[in-house]
């Protein structure tokens, strides 16, 4: 008999072992584990929940909810974002996944909660069956697609003597300066020193003056981003480029079934008028990346962020995911301002 019940951290190594077992779907298939801790990770995101559930004392599935205060249309909201939706491949169209989300809805209706957040592999299908599926709950929107660009790393950087890239300690000038940049963006938490905490700070100045920072995070010793199939044009091509990538400067590619290396740009704040420092940052972080012997610095952006655009000329591959938002008490209103700005999705911890 399949039971269901809140996970508390005993029950580490059952996550993890159900984690390393199931695969996101999609137009490329990756494992994400979360060694050596699975609630690691959820502490970064928020105040979290776990339900599970078990069958003889054996984790077949899981489903969490990580609670976050995010800005839409400028005032904070308490938003929970859901993520590690998982069961084991035995146990699927038996009502397990349906019944996990249930058990996680009412905790949230019981808690008194509004707003909730996920987003999925594009190319998955079965999480929209199950947002599309008339429920004693409620269903999802879709507010958009998420792009997660995976830049090269590169043995060689550009520098320009008007421009000094420089580490940075964080301050309240540089929280401000971040701040400001982010305002126009939707489902942001607040930054403050926890959400630079943990990570590398460059800034970028034109003649002494500050006009850019970007914050980068090594996610690597918490979780693990394994691909496990692509399609076999991809997969000739990264064979490819492990050939020709030394005599050009550029990182290794990642092998199938084994970690992809990769760093992620938490935050990237700056005017995007300002080209060069733009460009000059990127390669900054390409090259942070090849020194650590990574493979790619990551980004993720909405498909409205104009960030985007500066994007194309650079050597990178892509991952694609759709964000879906849903209120327990039907407030429209903030689902509409949500689809009509941009979102904000920090990928470095999903």
């Amino acid at each position: 008999m399949v039971e269901f019940r809140i996970a508390s951290k005993s029950d580490n190594l059952g996550l993890l072992e159900l984690t390393s077992s199931v695969s996101m779907e999609g137009n490329i298939s990756l494992r994400i584990d979360r060694n050596p801790d699975f609630f690691k990770i959820l502490e970064l995101r928020g105040k979290s929940l776990v339900i599970i559930a078990e069958e003889n004392q054996k984790i077949i599935g899981a489903v969490c909810a990580s609670l976050q205060n995010c800005y839409i249309d400028g005032k904070l909201y308490p938003v929970q974002y859901v993520g590690d939706f998982k069961v084991l491949k035995s146990y699927r169209n038996k009502g397990v996944g349906m019944k996990l989300l249930s058990v996680l809805a009412a905790k949230l209706y019981e808690l008194d909660f509004d707003l909730v957040f996920f987003n999925f592999s594009k190319g998955n299908k079965k999480p929209v069956s199950f947002s599309k599926n008339k429920s004693e709950y409620t269903n999802f929107e879709n507010i958009g697609l998420f792009t997660v660009y995976q830049f090269i790393g590169k043995q060689f950087k550009w520098s320009n003597p008007d421009y000094t890239i420089e580490v940075s300690e964080i301050s309240e000038e540089l929280i401000a300066f971040i701040g400001a940049k982010y305002q126009r963006y939707d489902l942001r938490t607040p930054i403050t020193n926890i959400q630079l905490e943990g990570t590398s700070i460059y800034t970028i100045c034109y003649k002494g003056t500050l006009i850019g920072a970007m914050s980068i995070i090594d996610t690597m010793p918490i979780k693990q981003n394994v691909v496990i199939k692509v399609s076999w044009k991809l997969n000739l091509m990264l064979k490819l480029l492990n050939v020709v990538n030394p005599i050009f400067g550029f990182s290794k590619m990642p092998t199938l079934n084994q970690p992809v290396k990769m760093i992620y740009i938490k935050y990237l704040a700056i005017n995007l008028s300002e080209k060069k420092a733009l460009k000059l940052l990127i390669d900054h972080a390409r090259n942070i990346a090849y020194n650590k012997s990574y493979s790619f610095v990551s980004i993720g952006c909405h498909e409205k962020d104009p960030l985007q655009q500066h994007f194309s000329k650079i050597l990178k591959f892509t991952f694609n995911s759709i964000g879906m938002l849903t209120s327990l008490k039907n407030n429209q209103n903030l689902i509409d301002k949500v689809k009509s700005g941009i979102p904000y999705e920090d990928f470095s911890l999903v």
